[in-house]
């Protein structure tokens, strides 16, 4: 009896404290409910569900800020500063001047706030594939495919802690998000457009003919960028070389901070490629936010 009385019965929303019923509310971590209206305030990208009314409550003030900085950073730009890749309702539009980019999905247009994500956030991507269980006439093979972005993030899909993540910029509560460029298609690469802004960006190999051409005379960026730290070190070895040759106090503490960011450069070229976007993206937060 006490399960279908709270099943039907209706119930204080925890945020706005309004009374809903069952189909207009979800139920938290901590049993207390969150109402369609106010969760249309969080996240297009998080399961309330797998969380309490603290961490939600603290997760809404988050998505108030990131509105702000969508309204200030973002909506004043021409659609010439951005780049935007978009099939159906899904996509994903990448502003490359604050280094962050927004995921599009018939989700999202449902939500009363914008968000956006930032490129040093991001620690994976690639082509993603659902393969198609159905066997009707005209069925493909694969019933979505599109493009997977994984994130540096506490926390799993499941809502536990995750303590696998490397160094970086950390999500706070998304650890991946799928973006489908098509439905039922035999086509395992879809959104290459998109992808391939990703592969610039990181300084992935081209997959086009012509950028793997260049890049065979010029390397990739992410092999430019490794040249480069390999280049500072060897520079810094001798400064650091000739300091404690020389005895020259200042000079050896000149050189020890030196080959301590030359170590960081080198760190960020091999596996996180995307803190050189960390300056930019902090920058357009402070700005809105006006820290």
């Amino acid at each position: 009896m006490g399960f279908f009385s709270d099943l039907f019965s209706k119930q204080n929303c925890v945020f706005c404290e309004q009374q809903v019923g069952a189909l207009s509310r979800k139920k938290l971590k901590d049993k207390t409910y969150i109402c369609k209206e106010c969760e249309k305030n969080c996240s297009a990208y998080i399961d309330v569900s797998k969380f309490d009314n603290g961490f939600i409550s603290n997760h809404i003030e988050y998505m108030k800020k990131q509105n702000i900085l969508y309204e200030k950073e973002v909506a004043p730009l021409d659609k010439s500063k951005k780049e935007r890749f978009v099939s159906g309702w899904d996509g994903i539009i990448f502003v490359d001047s604050i280094a962050m980019f927004e995921v599009i999905s018939p989700k999202y247009n449902k939500k009363n706030v914008k968000e956006l994500f930032r490129y040093d956030q991001i620690q994976d991507f690639n082509y993603y594939n659902v393969e198609n269980t159905s066997t009707g006439e005209g069925q493909k093979k694969y019933s979505e495919s599109g493009i997977e972005i994984i994130f540096r993030c506490p926390i799993d899909e499941n809502g536990w802690t995750n303590n696998q993540v490397n160094g970086g910029r950390l999500h706070p509560y998304v650890p991946k998000i799928r973006i489908p460029f098509e439905k039922n298609t035999d086509d395992a690469n879809c959104g290459g457009l998109a992808k391939a802004h990703l592969n610039k960006l990181f300084g992935r190999a081209s997959e086009s003919l012509l950028g793997s051409i260049k890049e065979d005379f010029t390397g990739t960026g992410k092999e430019r960028a490794q040249f480069k730290a390999g280049v500072d070190s060897v520079k810094a070895l001798g400064n650091l070389a000739k300091a404690a040759i020389t005895k020259d106090a200042e000079g050896l503490d000149d050189a020890k901070n030196e080959m301590k960011n030359v170590a960081t450069d080198m760190f960020n070229a091999t596996f996180n490629f995307g803190a050189r976007y960390t300056s930019i993206a902090d920058e357009a937060e402070k700005r809105a936010w006006e820290e």
